[in-house]
């Protein structure tokens, strides 16, 4: 097996985001794609990772493998990469990943391919009353305003955008609108209210670097489902329990 991808921090973002939400995962590395499932250690999150074989530079897998690996120590190796640097991930012995970072200084680093228990997922069928295509710098920017100053942030929809709330004695508002060109598309069936946590927000929103915009989906004390996309058809879904009461 033998992966590379051509510019090593969209694979850093997605595992910084992962390593914020678990201690362990496993990528399942199929001959069609990559992809991981994981949910967060309070079981208030949930994260799907698809990464198909168009999205690599050279992507030659023959069969079904696991790379089961430490978060942590993947991000700290993913670490020393720099912009534009490419990443190589080999395999001649399924108990070991060779990871190559090639650029100025090339580096190689040997992990064991640790045996990592499946998440057992629920089964999730959610009708959503909001979808919504935001500009990703301009969501980010938005509850990282609340998040200094609420651990909640409530998000508002109706005919007029989206508003990005805090819940608290502090208040802090900012507004998403198609007139200001940070909301792309919006689909209401109804007016919306419902709240989120902001810490968990801004540890998943590292991945609005993947893509100029983010698609969000939610209802009132519903799930808040965040859709990340890379210009080679990868996707980040990403699913958020509401904070109730």
């Amino acid at each position: 097996m033998k992966v590379s991808y051509d510019d090593v921090r969209y694979f850093k973002a997605i595992i910084e985001a992962l390593s914020r939400l678990v201690d362990e995962a496993s990528f399942k590395i199929k001959p069609d794609g990559i992809e991981l499932e994981a949910i967060d250690r309070a079981h208030i999150s949930l994260i799907k990772i698809n990464l198909p074989k168009d999205e690599f530079k050279e992507y030659d897998v023959q069969e079904d493998m696991n790379f089961g690996f430490s978060t942590q120590y993947l991000l700290k190796v993913l670490s020393t990469s720099k912009r534009k640097e490419e990443l190589e991930i080999e395999s001649q012995d399924v108990s070991t990943i060779i990871i190559r970072i090639n650029g100025e200084y090339p580096r190689v680093f040997e992990l064991r391919n640790m045996e990592v228990s499946p998440p057992e997922l629920p089964e999730l069928k959610i009708e959503f009353d909001v979808k919504a295509t935001l500009k990703s710098e301009a969501f980010r920017k938005a509850v990282s305003e609340i998040a200094t100053v609420s651990d909640v942030v409530d998000i508002i929809a109706d005919e007029n955008g989206i508003k990005v709330k805090s819940k608290g004695e502090a208040e802090a508002e900012v507004e998403l609108s198609k007139d200001s060109g940070s909301i792309q598309d919006i689909e209401i069936s109804k007016p919306i209210e419902s709240s989120y946590s902001t810490d968990y927000l801004n540890d998943i929103l590292v991945l609005t670097k993947l893509s100029g915009n983010t698609k969000m989906s939610f209802a009132e004390q519903k799930p808040l489902q965040l859709e990340f996309n890379t210009e080679s058809g990868g996707s980040v879904i990403y699913l958020l329990a509401p904070q109730l009461g």
